[in-house]
């Protein structure tokens, strides 16, 4: 159940009251990180993550990379996967190129937020 509530700053909240007697803030306008995730995706991306770990350290990427590296990347990645799928094509086979694209847009946003 849902009921209004007026906090301290005179703005009106909507609070869950649960079942149990307790309640909680209204989940409306916030982020959704449960419903709006491939969990399978995400354990994909941290295995691609994991293993690359190895080879560049971890969180690398958390150094800075400037933009035009990531774009170069993903293009490339793009390239070898489109060729693999629909051209029969070997470029790589074993990458996974759909995490490194990921990997490469995630880069890309990491860098605005910046």
């Amino acid at each position: 159940m849902c009921l209004p509530l007026i906090a301290n700053n005179g703005m009106q909240k909507n609070i869950t009251k649960f079942k149990s007697g307790a309640v909680r803030d209204d989940q409306k306008g916030k982020i959704d990180f449960v419903e709006t995730i491939s969990w399978s995706a995400l354990g994909r991306y941290a295995r691609y993550m994991t293993d690359k770990a190895s080879k560049y350290g971890r969180g690398n990427f958390k150094k800075g990379i400037p933009v035009e590296s990531y774009e170069k990347s993903l293009i490339r990645h793009l390239h070898k996967y489109m060729v693999n799928k629909y051209e029969n094509g070997q470029l790589e086979p074993n990458e996974d190129h759909v995490s490194a694209m990921v990997f490469n847009l995630f880069g890309i946003m990491h860098e605005e937020k910046q």
